[in-house]
């Protein structure tokens, strides 16, 4: 009876915050970047589950970490649940033009002075991989933190940056070879968009940074003119092109008005302290000091089929160029490929940058001109990012990058691992908090009472 007293009261008294996140892989708490992005909102923010709270199964966990945003944002965040088929002016109130297509049985996350919302769906949540042997999907992580920062990132914001990827010159499949880069990214509060530049007159004006990604042949005259203007009003423009036959002397003729060339060479190591796997052509790249890397990151970027790229001799002053990704001091140039025609060893650009500022009136023109080559297309890819993860720079080096070139620079990302899913109902915990609950409810409460009984035992005997 004590003990249910002490419980009942306890949970009365205490409520939500008598509850500890015991999970292994502490799935109902948020990090350490959710955290930075709660404490630093200006803007009240809304998570609107669009379901009977009173009935739902299918979100009990979710829920769960959705109550430690709304206890650690300060009162800037709060959560709500309207059944959309009891109350369907809960949809127009959210998204009035009804661009996200609200359903019931999703979330929403709003923001009511900027107006903007996202739709947080259970795929946002939660991530699965199809069986090829059993033809079943099973759960391989919870994606429920990055989903939900990045929901409230890209609504508390004014306005969000657009990249555009090109198409129509053979250029990898970019939502597809790059998913988790773009999800990534539009979490961070960036728009990913394609654009057909060979059918254009003109860059769209909202274009933070185009990004050419692999191309299998040169631009036209009439792009290196149309994508120079761009330039040439403070626009961006990032290339990443690994080795191939391809080349490019169009797109060199735009790139040498920024000191910039791509190369028809291949890159090999000579250091096997600089090779991934002992692999001469699989590169463990230095990322040196410079605008997008505020320290230098040593051998922790992966780099396939590396084209090298080069920083030309005719200096501006009002050109800035830097290398942004390096071999070692044992890196060799391959002249189309050809391992018996190579340089010298030496230091061997794989991706550099270049800044200009001489296009600069502070009239119509306020930016630099912002150029990047990057030597290696599968750098970015699903294959190695989820290989890999945060464990390598690889990530980093583009975001960094977009976050320099899109003049967005703060050295703040939101990379949030996925979270390992638990087996069983139960919460899990790790092996110490097992033993502590274990002693505790075998051993020191039973060892508690017992000394207790015995303290009153004995002031009753001598009543």
């Amino acid at each position: 009876v004590v003990v249910l007293a002490f419980n009942i009261i306890f949970a009365n008294l205490l409520g939500d915050k008598a509850k500890w996140d015991w999970s292994s892989t502490q799935q109902y708490s948020i990090g350490d970047v959710s955290q930075a992005i709660v404490s630093s909102l200006d803007k009240d923010i809304q998570i609107i589950g669009l379901f009977d709270k009173d009935t739902d199964t299918k979100f009990t966990d979710v829920r769960r970490l959705i109550d430690d945003y709304v206890q650690k944002s300060g009162g800037m965040i709060t959560a709500r649940y309207v059944d959309p088929d009891k109350t369907p002016s809960i949809l127009t109130e959210i998204d009035p033009e009804n661009y996200l297509k609200l359903t019931a049985g999703i979330f929403a996350v709003f923001c009511p002075e900027t107006g903007k919302a996202k739709a947080v769906t259970e795929n946002d949540i939660y991530s699965y991989e199809f069986d090829q042997q059993t033809y079943q999907q099973y759960l391989t992580g919870i994606t429920a933190e990055e989903s939900f920062s990045g929901a409230i990132k890209y609504v508390q914001s004014e306005t969000t940056p657009v990249l555009y990827y090109s198409t129509g010159h053979g250029e990898l499949d970019f939502p597809k070879d790059y998913s988790l880069l773009v999800d990534t990214m539009q979490n961070n509060n960036y728009d990913v968009k394609p654009l057909d530049t060979f059918t254009l007159s003109e860059i769209p004006d909202d274009c933070a940074v185009l990004i050419i990604a692999e191309p299998e042949k040169d631009i036209t005259v009439s792009e290196k003119i149309m994508m120079s203007s761009y330039l040439k009003s403070g626009g961006s423009l990032m290339v990443i092109a690994g080795f191939g036959n391809a080349s490019f002397p169009v797109l060199n003729e735009l790139l040498a008005e920024y000191n910039l060339e791509i190369s028809n060479s291949k890159i090999r190591e000579g250091d096997v302290d600089y090779r991934l796997n002992n692999d001469a052509y699989y590169l463990r790249a230095n990322a040196p000091a410079s605008k997008v890397t505020e320290s230098a990151v040593e051998r922790f970027t992966l780099m396939e089929n590396v084209r090298g790229m080069n920083i030309l001799s005719n200096t501006k002053e009002w050109i800035k160029t830097e290398p942004v990704l390096t071999t070692s001091a044992l890196g060799v140039s391959e002249t189309d490929g050809n391992p018996s025609n190579s340089s010298e060893p030496g230091t061997q650009n794989v991706a550099v940058l270049s800044e200009n500022s001489g296009f600069i009136d502070n009239v119509k023109v306020t930016e630099s001109a912002k150029v990047m080559l990057i030597g290696s297309s599968s750098m970015f890819s699903d294959t190695l990012l989820q290989t890999y993860g945060s464990n390598v720079y690889n990530f980093a080096v583009f975001f960094y990058s977009v976050q320099w070139m899109s003049n967005t620079s703060d050295f703040d990302d939101l990379m949030i691992e996925a979270k390992e899913p638990v087996s069983y109902n139960f919460t899990a915990g790790t092996q110490g908090v097992y033993n502590f609950s274990a002693i505790l409810t075998f051993i020191i409460l039973p060892v508690l009472m017992l000394v207790a009984a015995l303290l009153v035992y004995r002031k009753r005997k001598h009543l």
